[in-house]
């Protein structure tokens, strides 16, 4: 059994202060490299350290944000940062609105966040990689370079022309690589070099299956990569074994909503996933749970209590008073509602206005034990928002998808911390992959075939007889919302530019009739759109050519002259 725990003297050694710092220093830990380095059992423990570097460095947290999760979802179109106001976590929400610099907070934090894990896995790939002389040794090496691999191909998807480091970096420094397409075919090249010697999932109910680097990781990041390339036909080859493969099925339409909390951890869906699992050889709650798990994001995320009567918990879904950060697109929700209508997977991801005052299976309010009626309900006093100026870019519907549930929680922490895994890789997004490659290759049958299956399992209104580029793009966006991916599609889509001036700045502010009338009307969540950083005199805009990408960090530019800024916008070109 792998276990995805803390090693404290293995991972003393991730900890820099800069990305070049964190290459140059030497590994530090109980024994020295000529003796380590050696055994099978030294090679579980090395690839386990590796894993741990992931958990700290991609699922961790900030404080109250994840460099990840806020990095790739708020620089999306159909996500607005929300919050109280538009200086609401503005170390952060400056993603949403492109008020960001190569200076700014979270474009350091996460290139750095990278390079620490992929520097872990060139650990084990640097003192094994020429001696694996067994089966355990070559899987660890082979499960390291599909995790570099991932980490790599993130870069890339994030920054442009970011280091290619395929190596234990010692004395000379990172340069910017050849192009994007260079690093992303090596990210191919290793996940297909590493499917010898990975091992396959057991079977759909292997949940520890989909807690390391198997045979259907390589091929999900192989295949990603491949597309990202625009080479649709090895998208195809690598794909296929996966997409046919026993070991993985989607969930049932009633378990959709599972996938996103801790009651889907490891399920037959799940293809990769950090596990998060309480290391009580760590100290303290900041040791052994609050660092691993998403302490503070699920405030973020959370319906903003401040706004709703009674408090962030009045609603029975919530597991905490939220923030109220990550909301959904009015314009993107009510496309999905008009494609979807009452399916499984649009209620997973918002409800309805409807939905949100009176279900109290998919909502739920303290005084639903004591009121029986509908009509009891609609003029209920403790229930609804309260917010009388609008509750800050929230609309007629409440995004639930990424909240933090109850169960979710480790109330030994407290109940702002979210122990559900954190999730990398499933099926359906892999279907889709897929199925571009498909229809990009002419084999529509095919893709077909694939976006049914997505549309019948999410229980959807609308199955496509026919379908092409527009119905994929669509089809991703409802099923992968808020699940890292939407930035990066409509940039390799090129359709960015129309995609964020239709939507910076057209903020809606919610209101709730019940409050705004004085009670004469019932519970109902009404909006209107504003456009408050006009107001105050902010200028925001998608700029084509530069805000694709991020730029390389300032931090890095100082210490190393060898990296250039390579996008003319953020500074000099190279």
């Amino acid at each position: 059994m792998k276990k995805i725990i803390y090693s404290i003297a293995l991972l003393s050694s991730m900890m820099f202060c800069s990305c070049e710092d964190m290459l140059d220093v030497p590994q530090k830990a109980t024994s020295s490299t000529d003796t380590f380095y050696k055994t099978d059992d030294d090679a579980k423990s090395a690839v386990t350290a590796m894993y741990a570097t992931y958990i700290s460095e991609i699922a961790g947290n900030e404080g109250i944000w994840n460099a990840y999760i806020m990095g790739l979802n708020y620089s999306s179109d159909d996500v607005f940062a929300a919050g109280g106001d538009i200086n609401d976590h503005a170390d952060f929400r400056i993603l949403n609105e492109f008020r960001y610099d190569a200076s700014s907070g979270p474009i350091g934090t996460l290139y750095n966040h990278i390079y620490k894990a992929i520097y872990s896995a060139n650990l084990v790939i640097n003192y094994f990689g020429e001696t694996a002389d067994t089966p355990v040794k070559k899987q660890a090496v082979a499960e390291a370079r599909v995790m570099r691999a991932w980490a790599h191909m993130l870069a890339a998807l994030v920054y442009y022309r970011p280091p290619l480091v395929d190596h234990l970096i010692m004395n000379e420094k990172p340069v910017n690589a050849e192009s994007q397409e260079a690093i992303l075919k090596w990210c191919v090249a290793e996940c297909e070099a590493a499917l010898p010697d990975l091992a396959e999932r057991k079977g759909q109910t292997d949940q520890e299956g989909a807690w390391y680097a198997t045979k259907g990781f390589a091929q999900f990041v192989g295949g990603k990569a491949a597309l990202f390339v625009g080479d649709y036909n090895k998208v195809v080859s690598i794909m296929k074994p996966l997409v046919e493969s026993s070991n993985y099925a989607l969930v049932p339409g009633e378990r959709f909503r599972d996938l996103f909390h801790i009651e889907g951890d490891g399920c037959e869906e799940k293809i990769f996933e950090f596990n998060y699992t309480t290391n009580t050889s760590i100290g303290g709650v900041w040791g052994g749970s609050i660092q691993r798990g998403r302490w503070m994001v699920a405030n973020v995320l959370n319906w903003r209590g401040d706004d709703i009567k009674g408090g962030g918990t009045n609603p029975q879904i919530c597991s905490t008073g939220g923030w109220g950060g990550g909301a959904i697109n009015h314009e993107f929700a009510h496309k999905m509602l008009a494609n979807d209508g009452d399916s499984y997977r649009r209620k997973a991801t918002f409800l309805t206005s409807d939905e949100f005052f009176y279900d109290e299976t998919l909502c739920g309010w303290r005084t639903d034990a004591t009121l029986t009626t509908r009509a009891e309900k609609e003029f209920d006093p403790e229930r609804g928002i309260t917010n009388s100026n609008g509750s800050f870019s929230r609309s007629d519907v409440m995004e639930v998808k990424m909240m933090c549930h109850p169960n979710d929680v480790d109330l030994s922490v407290g109940d702002n911390c979210n122990n559900t895994n954190f999730c990398l890789a499933r099926l359906a997004e892999a279907y889709l992959i897929y199925a571009e490659a498909c229809i990009q290759t002419n084999n529509t049958a095919e893709a077909k075939k694939y976006i049914n299956k997505i549309q019948e399992r999410a229980g959807s209104k609308t199955i496509s007889e026919t379908v092409d580029m527009q119905v994929l793009m669509d089809e991703k966006q409802y099923e992968l919302w808020f699940e890292g991916c939407r930035w990066n599609d409509i940039v390799r889509w090129g359709i960015a530019k129309e995609c964020y001036d239709k939507v910076l700045d057209n903020i809606p502010y919610q209101f709730d009739e019940y409050f705004t009338s004085n009670g004469a009307k019932p519970h109902k969540l009404v909006y209107e759109v504003r456009h408050p950083l006009k107001d105050a005199g902010i200028n925001v805009e998608f700029v084509a050519g530069k805000h694709e990408y991020w730029p390389i960090p300032q931090s890095v530019l100082d210490v190393n002259s060898e990296m250039k800024q390579v996008i003319s916008g953020w500074g000099a070109a190279n």
